[in-house]
């Protein structure tokens, strides 16, 4: 698949808000469009986005309506989620690629929304973010991360953490490769669909919210006995907030995830800044960048806007 790079956002640029996963609220909408506003963009809410199917923010057909709605209209340049929650994974062969290949902008977002940008990249080429979304709370550093990005996300952006004190290198070194990643649950379910991804020349990165470590391990495991990891060129893993050990008998998370390296030959690093936490760097995912476990950045080899 050719990869296609969505023009870059402009100050006055209308931006689609849509929840394709959980419901949403009157309130935490309210709050969305201030914070596109703040940021100097036009807010445009996808109609529906208020329904309600329990847990989920209208029923699939509403939800996709929302998403193909905002694919289909010129004047949008680009779409993010409200918030995640679950729901994605349930519309994917319902989504209107063709209509995102035509007129191809930024989408954004992340948790249940890894089902969506991955799943769009595998159908259509296009370069999607692992972004915030804009109901959970955050930070300036969030907040400067995505619209920064979504702006000026040019060859030589660097992606840098929050606090580089926090990083943990696991293995040293320096390694290029096309970024591609989201949460663990996420990609595991995508695993023997057809937008089942491959692992080649890539940088994996990963987060998790709120499971024990032996489900991160269980996860983990499969992933590894699902994917040839010989082609992988670097893996960075985020915060996983929540996936501390539980009783006595558990493993640590922190032995889980060094378990999982221990064989790995490519430079490794953790608790980077993105993940079910305030402090979130954005990641474009399809484009190629180089890791340095030295300064602990990402550099961008390639566009990720035009």
């Amino acid at each position: 698949m050719k990869k296609i790079v969505p023009k870059a956002l402009k100050k006055g640029d209308k931006v689609g808000i849509v929840a394709p996963a959980g419901y949403v609220s009157a309130e935490q909408i309210k709050s969305a469009v201030k914070k596109v506003e703040k940021a100097g963009f036009v807010p445009v809410v996808a109609e529906n986005i208020l329904s309600r199917n329990g847990y989920l923010s209208g029923t699939d057909e509403e939800r996709v309506f929302q998403l193909n709605s905002m694919f289909k209209a010129p004047d949008i340049k680009a779409v993010v989620a409200a918030r995640g929650g679950y729901g994605c994974s349930r519309i994917l062969d319902m989504i209107d690629y063709d209509s995102l290949m035509q007129n191809p902008k930024i989408l954004g977002g992340y948790s249940d929304i890894t089902a969506l940008i991955c799943a769009v990249y595998k159908k259509t080429g296009l370069v999607t973010f692992h972004s915030s979304m804009l109901i959970p709370e955050d930070t300036a550093y969030t907040r400067n991360s995505m619209w920064g990005i979504f702006q000026d996300g040019k060859k030589g952006f660097l992606i840098k953490p929050q606090k580089s004190s926090e990083v943990e290198v696991l293995r040293q070194g320096k390694a290029s490769g096309v970024l591609f990643g989201g949460n663990l649950t996420l990609l595991e379910t995508l695993i023997g669909t057809e937008y089942d991804f491959s692992l080649f020349n890539k940088i994996l990165f990963i987060e998790e919210i709120n499971e024990p470590p032996y489900k991160v391990d269980r996860m983990l495991t499969h992933l590894k006995n699902a994917k040839d990891f010989s082609g992988l060129k670097g893996l960075i893993f985020g915060k996983m907030k929540g996936c501390e050990a539980q009783g006595e008998n558990s493993l640590s998370l922190d032995y889980v995830i060094n378990d999982f390296c221990k064989n790995l030959k490519i430079p490794v690093i953790k608790n980077f800044s993105f993940g079910h936490v305030n402090d979130r760097c954005t990641f474009p995912v399809g484009v190629r960048a180089e890791m340095n476990t030295e300064n602990f950045q990402v550099k961008l080899l390639e566009n990720c806007v035009e």
